[in-house]
Formats: C-alpha cells, sequence, structure tokens
C-alpha cells in the first residue's frame, strides 16, 4: 500500500502539470475545478497533518475560480476555511471542550486580536465599509492556515515535514521565476509581456488584473535609458516573489542541519545562491536596502562575541546576496546576450540614493500625499482598505494604474492612512512583542548552535528582521503568497519556542 508522502508527490505533480497547462491556455479554465475538488478531497480525506501538507504544497497553485461575481476568487479562499472546519470537526473531544479550550494561540496573537479590533473600529466609522471588511476577510482567511498549523504541527519531526513542504513550494516558485526569465530570452520581449498578461496573470489574478498587467506592471527595470524584464515568476509582481525568494532561504538554511551526505549540502548551498540570485534579478531595491537591518545587527551581535557560532551559518546566506549582486552585471550580460535587454540590475543599485529618478520620487510624492491624508484622519485613518479610495484621478493617471492598484508603497503608512496613529501603534505592539519573544528565545538558546530547531527560529528571526524593515518601502506582506508563507514561519517558529519552554520547565 503506497503511504502518505508517495501520494503527496503525485498530488504535487499533478498540480504543477495541470497548472502549467490551464496558466498557458492549453488546458481550458474548467479543469480549475476539478483541481479544487481534488483539494478538498485531500483535505478531507488524508490526516490532518497530510492535509496541511497538500495545502502548502499546493500555495504555488492556486489560480482565480471561474465566477461571474469575483474576479480575483483564489482557490484557497475556499480550501482554507475546509481546512479548518476538517480541523475542528476531526477532533472528538470538540463537542465536549468547547472552541475556546480547544484552539490554542500563541503569546504574539493577542497583540493581532488588539490591531483586528481598531482595525474593525476605523471600518466602523469609515465612509465606505465595503473594502475594509473584504480586506479583513482576505487577511482572516489566511490567519485560519496559521491557526490550523499551530494546533496541529507540534512535534518537532513535524515540524521538520512541514519545512521540508514549505521549502518545495517555496522553492517551487523560485524555479519558475528562472523558467519564466530565461523563456522570455528566446523571442520577442514585447510579445512575452503580452502573452503573459494573457494567459497566466488572467488565471492566477483574474482579468481585472490582466488586462492592466496589457499595459502597466512592475516586471520590467529601466535605468539611465536601458531595461531589462526582472524576475517575477508567478507572482502578480516582482517584489512579491523576491519575499517568497527570502522566506525559502531560511527552510533551506535549516534542512543542511540535517543533510545526510555532502551532496545533499551542497544542493542546498546552490538553491541558497540561486535564491540570492533571484532576489537580485527581481530588481526590488527595497529588498536590497532593507538587508542592511539583519546585516547590522547580527554584524553588532557579532562584535560583542554575543552568539558567534549560531550568527556565522545565518551570515553566509547574507555575504551570498551582495556577492551575486556583484556579479549580477556578468550575469545579466549573458542573459541579455540571449534576449533583448540591456539593463544592468547592479546599475539600479545605483538609483537607491537618486532621489531625483522616476521611482523614488514617485514614491516620495505618494509618501507626502499620505502623510497630508494621514494629518486630515489622525486618530482612525480614513478607514481600513479605504485608502484607494482617497486617492485622486490625477494620481491614478499619473501613476499610469487604476486606483485599486494604488498603495502608500509602505506597510506602515498604508495602516497610518487607513486605521490612524492608533492602528499603526498596535500593529508595531504586534511586530514589537515578536521581537521580543525572538530575542528572549536568542537569549536563552544561542549557545545551542549545533540544534537545527534553534537555529530555524534565530535564523526566521533575521529574516523577520530583514521582511520589515523593507516594509518601509513597501507593503508587499499584504500580497497573498506572502501572507501565507509569514505565518506558516509563524507558526512553525512559535511552536518551536513552545518545546523549548516546556524542555526548560522539564
Amino acid at each position: 500500500m503506497f503511504k502518505s508522502k508517495f501520494w503527496l508527490t503525485v498530488f504535487f505533480v499533478y498540480q504543477a502539470f495541470s497548472t502549467a497547462l490551464i496558466a498557458i491556455g492549453v488546458w481550458p479554465k474548467e479543469i480549475i475545478y476539478l483541481n479544487l475538488g481534488l483539494q478538498l478531497a485531500a483535505v478531507c480525506f488524508f490526516n490532518l497533518e497530510n492535509a496541511i501538507y497538500s495545502v502548502v504544497l499546493s500555495t504555488p497553485f492556486y489560480l482565480v475560480i471561474p465566477n461571474s461575481k469575483f474576479d480575483s476568487f483564489s482557490a484557497w479562499r475556499i480550501v482554507f476555511p475546509v481546512l479548518f472546519l476538517v480541523f475542528l470537526f476531526k477532533d472528538k473531544n470538540y463537542f465536549q471542550n468547547g472552541l475556546q479550550k480547544k484552539i490554542e494561540f500563541f503569546k504574539w496573537d493577542k497583540y493581532l486580536k488588539y490591531l483586528f479590533y481598531i482595525l474593525l473600529l476605523s471600518i466602523a466609522l469609515a465612509d465606505n465599509k465595503i473594502p475594509g471588511l473584504k480586506k479583513i476577510a482576505f487577511g482572516a482567511n489566511i490567519y485560519l492556515l496559521y491557526v490550523v498549523i499551530f494546533n496541529v504541527v507540534k512535534t518537532k519531526e513535524q515540524i521538520l515535514s512541514l519545512i521540508k513542504t514549505s521549502f518545495v513550494a517555496t522553492g517551487a516558485i523560485v524555479l519558475f521565476g528562472f523558467a519564466q526569465l530565461f523563456s522570455s530570452a528566446f523571442g520577442n520581449i514585447y510579445y512575452f509581456w503580452q502573452y503573459w498578461a494573457t494567459f497566466p496573470a488572467r488565471f492566477y489574478y483574474g482579468t481585472t488584473f490582466a488586462d492592466t498587467a496589457l499595459y502597466s506592471n512592475s516586471w520590467f527595470t529601466a535605468t539611465k535609458g536601458a531595461w531589462s524584464l526582472r524576475m517575477f515568476s508567478i507572482l502578480p509582481d516582482s517584489h512579491a516573489f523576491a519575499v517568497i525568494a527570502m522566506f525559502s532561504i531560511p527552510f533551506a538554511s535549516m534542512l543542511l542541519f540535517f543533510a545526510k551526505s555532502n551532496w545533499q549540502k551542497a544542493l542546498y548551498w546552490i538553491y541558497i545562491a540561486l535564491a540570492m540570485l533571484a532576489i537580485s534579478f527581481s530588481g526590488t531595491r527595497g529588498v536590497w536596502v532593507g538587508i542592511l537591518a539583519p546585516v547590522f545587527i547580527l554584524g553588532y551581535l557579532y562584535a560583542k562575541h554575543f552568539g558567534r557560532e549560531i550568527i556565522k551559518p545565518i551570515a553566509k546566506p547574507f555575504l551570498i546576496f551582495f556577492i551575486v549582486l556583484a556579479l549580477s552585471p556578468f550575469i545579466q550580460n549573458a542573459i541579455n546576450h540571449l534576449g533583448k535587454g540591456n539593463a544592468d540590475f547592479l546599475q539600479r543599485a545605483e538609483t537607491i540614493y537618486d532621489l531625483n529618478e522616476s521611482s523614488n520620487a514617485g514614491r516620495i510624492k505618494i509618501w507626502k500625499d499620505t502623510l497630508k491624508l494621514s494629518l486630515a484622519h489622525p486618530l482612525l485613518g480614513v478607514g481600513y482598505g479605504n485608502f484607494q479610495l482617497s486617492v485622486s484621478d490625477q494620481q491614478s493617471k499619473a501613476l499610469n494604474l487604476p486606483k485599486q492598484y494604488i498603495t502608500a508603497h509602505s506597510q506602515y503608512f498604508d495602516i497610518l492612512a487607513e486605521a490612524g496613529l492608533v492602528g499603526l501603534i498596535f500593529f508595531l505592539l504586534y511586530l514589537e512583542n515578536i521581537g521580543k519573544i525572538f530575542w528572549q528565545f536568542f537569549k536563552s538558546h544561542y549557545l545551542f548552535f549545533e540544534d537545527g530547531f534553534v537555529f530555524f527560529v534565530i535564523c526566521f528571526a533575521a529574516y523577520f528582521i530583514w521582511l520589515f524593515a523593507y516594509s518601509l518601502f513597501d507593503g508587499t506582506i499584504m500580497n497573498d503568497r506572502v501572507l501565507m508563507f509569514f505565518f506558516i514561519d509563524l507558526a512553525i517558529a512559535g511552536n518551536i519556542i513552545k518545546i523549548y519552554s516546556r524542555e526548560n520547565i522539564n
């Protein structure tokens, strides 16, 4: 009889194969219903642990469900609530214990609850409540995955399996990014752009996004008269792709601890180098700047002789990033030789401090407008989800984007505008509490540098810092795949901290 690992492998291969054929227009879109049915069957008939693995493995393959009401209604919006219901009803003690006693949360979740209440209050006071309720539903839907993982994946063996599964899912997105980049090198770049917007983007993110991407997107970089295609994989933009590549590195780094042979270790290091190269090829300058935050903190701790042994393996991928960024012009020249591009991503890095550069100037203009909006609604903002409604037609025309795709280009400014100073304070308290728990764990466990689970928590803490340093320049955390893996990582880290807290008590 085949084991669950076999069926999960078959499931992943089929998902990859069928999604590719749908996305390129070979198979009809109605196959999406079949794939959704198979995913729901896996959730219902696998045991809970394997049901979670099937859901995580499917993260690169969730397509928009064809319907006439909700253009961007992705399949995960059905899968996650069903997984949550299965989690509730598969426990025989559910009706005896009651919901409150059954579901466990971690210490940092109470701060997210407080933020949730503030966001609801801002919606209640807003003129238009529908966008905020939709945005709340979006986040709550993904949060259900976190709740199930935190309550089910509790042992070290289960956590290691989930990390392997998450590595496969994020690694697949990164590898698809290279396929996307090289596929554009063998033809007319304009036709590639139009084809990608017409087919893959439409099936992944809906008709409205696809129609917009036909004339306006972040798939290209232009510097000093030169241009080139960025790496963005199956994501709507290169920014979200860069963050997914970031998330994949702690998974790969931890698996190095459990690699049984030198060739396995070599493959993981090759992957880490490729992921860092993908971040370089994403052309996302905010991510490049954001890396300085964890590098500075790790460097400071290392200089103070505090946790040096565990800092060394965490710092190596960061060093690889700076190496591949420096080498990227040579690699890019080889790609440009195949294709039509002529941009140098290192030249793009040079524009970070150029305030007159078009992208930088546009971002600063949006920040100024957002601050003016925030000053007019200081305490609770214009209402969660209502930022786009405050965008003028002139701003939309200047940015060449529909209003629904315009953001404050900073997660912090976005919250400040929509939920006011009160919302921003509670968001920062949530992040501060997570950081404080990570710091306490680091101080208590940095001597256990040969323990892969301790390493993962501290490694993820460094990437947590990277993510929210980058969030100063963008609101990519609210991309659906990015938010999924943020919560997956958070659930894993929380359970590892719980395990080691119990071991210390015992």
